[in-house]
């Protein structure tokens, strides 16, 4: 059997390590407070238990079904709350909107994910960082596109009672790697749940002729680009920790002001 590359070990022995709300908060509270973040906006705000501990003077929360009381927080604090799908908001609001900070944890299908973030960026700014969540698969299970099935088959083959679940989101990277290559990418692999970070960086990205072919294939073969093609490229998702991946977003950001 062929060795497990480290880094993939570290994926899979710490995304569960945290609660999402706890180490969510804990990241985006780092960059809103070092890059001094005013606006945010949330996709896919589910509980509540991210956004509502988010330390963002105007935050904008979107999910089709809340899962709390929602219409307790709207309108107060600066918060607005939208009960609708992501396509529907974002079809709703003005053009020149834009956002500081932007979380995307929505419908777990690469799809919706990369249509999520192509949103996001027309409506950011060039010092805006947006946040990706389930970027990186712990298991084959949790590659699955039903939440049911994930569930079902890891249990059914593992007798593992774990609610895991990342659906296809990973294929968003090659998608990203391939037609938004103005974009520096990162990905926090340890401290909790994988998040792939984008941002623009203040100097032009050289292109990567080896990234760009691995993305490619992907691209071209999305069907094909299954578990074991991720556990063969995950250099393209550019693995850091947490620390340095914090600090490198926040050193570029503030070196584009100076």
């Amino acid at each position: 059997m062929a060795p497990t590359p480290p880094e993939l070990l570290l994926v899979t022995t710490t995304a569960t390590a945290d609660s999402s709300a706890l180490f969510s908060v804990r990241r985006l509270n780092r960059l809103a407070e070092a890059l001094s973040c005013r606006t945010y906006l949330e996709i896919g705000v589910n509980k509540g238990e991210t956004f509502l501990d988010v330390n963002v003077a105007s935050r904008v929360g979107v999910d089709p079904e809340f899962c709390f009381d929602w219409s307790s927080y709207h309108g107060k604090d600066g918060i607005q709350l939208h009960q609708c799908l992501s396509d529907t908001f974002f079809d709703s609001i003005d053009p020149a909107t834009t956002y500081d900070l932007i979380f995307v944890d929505g419908l777990h299908t690469f799809e919706q994910t990369y249509r999520d973030i192509l949103h996001a960026l027309r409506h950011s700014h060039p010092g805006t960082v947006i946040a990706i969540d389930d970027t990186i698969p712990c298991d084959v299970f949790s590659t699955s596109r039903s939440l049911q099935d994930c569930v079902g088959m890891r249990y059914s083959l593992t007798g593992v009672a774990d609610s895991s679940w990342h659906g296809d989101t990973y294929k968003v990277i090659p998608l990203l790697t391939a037609f938004n290559n103005d974009l520096r990418l990162i990905t926090l692999i340890d401290g909790g749940n994988p998040w792939t970070l984008i941002w623009r960086p203040p100097i032009p990205i050289a292109e990567d002729e080896l990234r760009t072919m691995q993305a490619m294939w992907a691209v071209q073969n999305l069907s094909a680009a299954d578990y074991l093609w991720f556990c063969s490229n995950l250099s393209l998702y550019a693995p850091v920790s947490e620390a340095d991946g914090l600090r490198e977003v926040i050193h570029s950001l503030r070196a584009s002001h100076l």
